[in-house]
């Protein structure tokens, strides 16, 4: 049985509101880890990773992943999925 996966970039051209939903953070969002509550950075980058649905604006669940790429005060870049980070107000 063979899977095919589909990939979008947060900045991809093709993105409108029919697909705004599988980003949640937008490129320059402060964040912090839900588990670690001092681990901040803002995101760089993002990707949604999995099957779009045949709807994808009547479908709320998409079939797949959003992973951001979150930048950090000394640095470094962590990848981390959308379910792991918190938007700071």
């Amino acid at each position: 049985m063979m899977t095919y996966m589909e990939t979008i970039k947060i900045d991809d051209p093709r993105l409108d509101e029919s697909f705004a939903f599988m980003f949640q953070l937008r490129k320059g969002d402060e964040v912090v880890l839900k588990s670690q509550n001092s681990l901040r950075g803002k995101v760089s980058d993002g990707v949604y990773i999995g099957e779009f649905p045949k709807h994808v604006a009547g479908d709320i669940h998409p079939r797949g992943i959003t992973l951001y790429e979150i930048k950090l005060a000394d640095d470094s870049t962590q990848i981390l999925e959308e379910k792991e980070l918190q938007k700071i107000d």
